[in-house]
């Protein structure tokens, strides 16, 4: 063995070492370059539509009714509540209907209610304002708007009125008669 073939050998053995460590190296780099990760974008989205529901109420109590004394000349008064919870910006129409024992001539427009005691009728009118001059019906023109500025639920009194029983409608006294009167009307919230 000559020396330089001793010298190639050595070289050729370094050569290989410094190639068996950096090849894997390059192979790596070769595959990496091969398999490099693609990118795109997803849109998530939803759509929240209006909502409004009715989180409560309060019923109209009258009380006694007492047309021959102490309701003769005064009116009798009482007051409910509804109770309704909107998403923030909703524009919601809360409507209340003529009740079950509406008057024939009764309308949306111009709601005639009455409660009832088997075929008597006690006439009696609801209102948004606590005046009782704003009737409070189920048609837009008289039915109460309302805009949420937040989710929080939002109150609005029910004005009830029973007239004197000197303003009450001709013949309204001659079929009354003593005992319990009631009526049920609906509440709707549109948006």
């Amino acid at each position: 063995m000559t020396f330089s073939f001793l010298l190639k050998r050595i070289l050729l053995g370094l050569f290989l070492t410094a190639a068996g460590g950096v090849l894997p190296l390059l192979m790596a780099q070769a595959a990496k370059a091969q398999t490099s990760p693609q990118t795109t974008n997803i849109q998530i989205q939803a759509k929240v539509n209006p909502a409004c529901k009715i989180t409560g109420t309060q019923n109209i109590n009258f009380g006694t009714y007492d047309p021959l004394g102490a309701h003769a000349t005064t009116p009798l008064d009482a007051q409910g509540e509804v109770s309704v919870k909107c998403l923030p910006k909703t524009q919601a129409t809360i409507k209340l209907d003529e009740g079950s024992n509406a008057s024939s001539s009764s309308s949306c427009t111009a709601p005639l209610r009455q409660m009832a005691n088997a075929d008597a009728r006690l006439p009696y009118g609801l209102y948004k304002d606590a005046a009782r001059s704003e009737v409070w019906g189920c048609d837009l023109s008289n039915a109460v708007e309302y805009t949420a500025p937040n989710a929080s639920p939002a109150n609005f009194p029910i004005y009830g009125r029973i007239l004197a029983a000197d303003n009450l409608p001709s013949g309204t006294l001659d079929q009354l008669k003593p005992g319990a009167y009631i009526d049920t009307v609906q509440v709707t919230v549109s948006f």
